[in-house]
Protein backbone atom coordinates (compact mmCIF):
# COMPACT_ATOMS: atom_id res chain seq x y z
CA UNK A 1 0.00 0.00 0.00
CA UNK A 2 1.21 3.52 -0.82
CA UNK A 3 0.10 6.52 1.20
CA UNK A 4 0.62 10.07 -0.03
CA UNK A 5 2.16 12.27 2.66
CA UNK A 6 1.48 15.96 3.18
CA UNK A 7 3.59 18.74 4.69
CA UNK A 8 6.34 18.73 2.07
CA UNK A 9 7.39 21.44 -0.38
CA UNK A 10 5.27 21.89 -3.50
CA UNK A 11 7.98 20.35 -5.69
CA UNK A 12 8.09 17.14 -3.63
CA UNK A 13 6.19 13.87 -4.01
CA UNK A 14 6.15 12.14 -0.64
CA UNK A 15 4.90 8.60 -0.15
CA UNK A 16 4.98 5.94 2.54
CA UNK A 17 5.01 2.24 1.65
CA UNK A 18 3.56 -0.35 4.00
CA UNK A 19 2.31 -3.90 3.62
CA UNK A 20 2.59 -5.08 0.01
CA UNK A 21 2.91 -2.41 -2.67
CA UNK A 22 0.92 -3.34 -5.77
CA UNK A 23 0.73 -2.15 -9.37
CA UNK A 24 -2.60 -0.50 -8.51
CA UNK A 25 -0.83 1.55 -5.84
CA UNK A 26 1.54 2.89 -8.50
CA UNK A 27 -1.19 3.47 -11.08
CA UNK A 28 -3.71 5.07 -8.71
CA UNK A 29 -1.49 6.94 -6.25
CA UNK A 30 2.10 7.49 -7.33
CA UNK A 31 2.03 8.11 -11.09
CA UNK A 32 -0.86 10.62 -11.05
CA UNK A 33 0.77 12.78 -8.38
CA UNK A 34 4.15 12.68 -10.16
CA UNK A 35 2.55 13.72 -13.43
CA UNK A 36 0.56 16.47 -11.69
CA UNK A 37 3.70 17.89 -10.03
CA UNK A 38 5.55 17.83 -13.34
CA UNK A 39 2.94 20.17 -14.82
CA UNK A 40 4.27 22.90 -12.49
CA UNK A 41 7.94 21.87 -12.16
CA UNK A 42 10.61 20.81 -14.66
CA UNK A 43 11.89 18.31 -12.10
CA UNK A 44 10.75 17.18 -8.66
CA UNK A 45 12.00 15.63 -5.45
CA UNK A 46 10.89 12.22 -4.18
CA UNK A 47 10.51 11.18 -0.52
CA UNK A 48 10.03 7.40 -0.46
CA UNK A 49 9.49 6.16 3.08
CA UNK A 50 9.15 2.50 4.04
CA UNK A 51 7.48 1.89 7.40
CA UNK A 52 8.02 -1.06 9.71
CA UNK A 53 4.97 -2.86 8.23
CA UNK A 54 6.44 -2.92 4.70
CA UNK A 55 6.41 -6.51 3.39
CA UNK A 56 7.45 -6.17 -0.22
CA UNK A 57 6.52 -5.30 -3.78
CA UNK A 58 4.40 -7.43 -6.10
CA UNK A 59 5.94 -8.68 -9.35
CA UNK A 60 3.68 -6.38 -11.38
CA UNK A 61 4.88 -3.45 -9.34
CA UNK A 62 8.49 -4.23 -10.16
CA UNK A 63 7.58 -3.74 -13.81
CA UNK A 64 5.76 -0.47 -13.00
CA UNK A 65 8.78 0.66 -10.99
CA UNK A 66 11.02 -0.03 -13.98
CA UNK A 67 8.67 1.93 -16.26
CA UNK A 68 8.60 4.80 -13.76
CA UNK A 69 12.38 4.95 -13.85
CA UNK A 70 12.45 4.70 -17.64
CA UNK A 71 9.83 7.37 -18.36
CA UNK A 72 10.66 9.73 -15.49
CA UNK A 73 14.39 9.09 -15.11
CA UNK A 74 15.40 12.72 -15.59
CA UNK A 75 12.33 14.20 -13.87
CA UNK A 76 13.78 13.82 -10.36
CA UNK A 77 16.50 16.06 -8.99
CA UNK A 78 16.75 14.60 -5.49
CA UNK A 79 15.49 11.29 -4.04
CA UNK A 80 15.41 10.30 -0.37
CA UNK A 81 14.69 6.75 0.73
CA UNK A 82 13.77 6.31 4.39
CA UNK A 83 13.97 2.78 5.75
CA UNK A 84 15.30 0.60 8.53
CA UNK A 85 15.23 -2.47 6.30
CA UNK A 86 18.66 -3.69 5.16
CA UNK A 87 17.06 -5.24 2.07
CA UNK A 88 15.33 -2.00 1.01
CA UNK A 89 18.45 0.00 1.83
CA UNK A 90 20.53 -2.29 -0.40
CA UNK A 91 18.05 -1.98 -3.26
CA UNK A 92 17.98 1.81 -2.88
CA UNK A 93 21.78 2.01 -2.93
CA UNK A 94 21.85 -0.10 -6.11
CA UNK A 95 19.14 2.05 -7.68
CA UNK A 96 21.13 5.19 -6.87
CA UNK A 97 23.68 4.19 -9.51
CA UNK A 98 20.97 4.27 -12.18
CA UNK A 99 19.28 7.56 -11.27
CA UNK A 100 21.04 10.69 -12.60
CA UNK A 101 20.43 12.78 -9.48
CA UNK A 102 21.53 12.73 -5.84
CA UNK A 103 20.02 9.79 -3.95
CA UNK A 104 20.42 9.17 -0.22
CA UNK A 105 19.17 6.48 2.12
CA UNK A 106 18.26 7.44 5.68
CA UNK A 107 17.22 5.40 8.68
CA UNK A 108 13.87 6.25 10.22
CA UNK A 109 15.67 7.68 13.26
CA UNK A 110 17.21 10.32 10.93
CA UNK A 111 13.96 11.80 9.58
CA UNK A 112 15.08 15.33 10.44
CA UNK A 113 18.31 14.93 8.49
CA UNK A 114 16.37 13.46 5.56
CA UNK A 115 13.98 16.42 5.47
CA UNK A 116 16.88 18.88 5.66
CA UNK A 117 18.81 17.09 2.89
CA UNK A 118 15.74 16.92 0.62
CA UNK A 119 15.17 20.68 0.98
CA UNK A 120 18.68 21.45 -0.27
CA UNK A 121 18.93 22.34 -3.91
Amino acid sequence: MLELLSGFDHDTVAIRASGVVTADDYDQHLLPVIEEKLKDHASIKLWYEFDERFEGISVGTLWDDAKLGLFHLTDFYRVAFITDSRMVSGMAHALAYMIPCPVRVFERSDLGLAVQWLKES
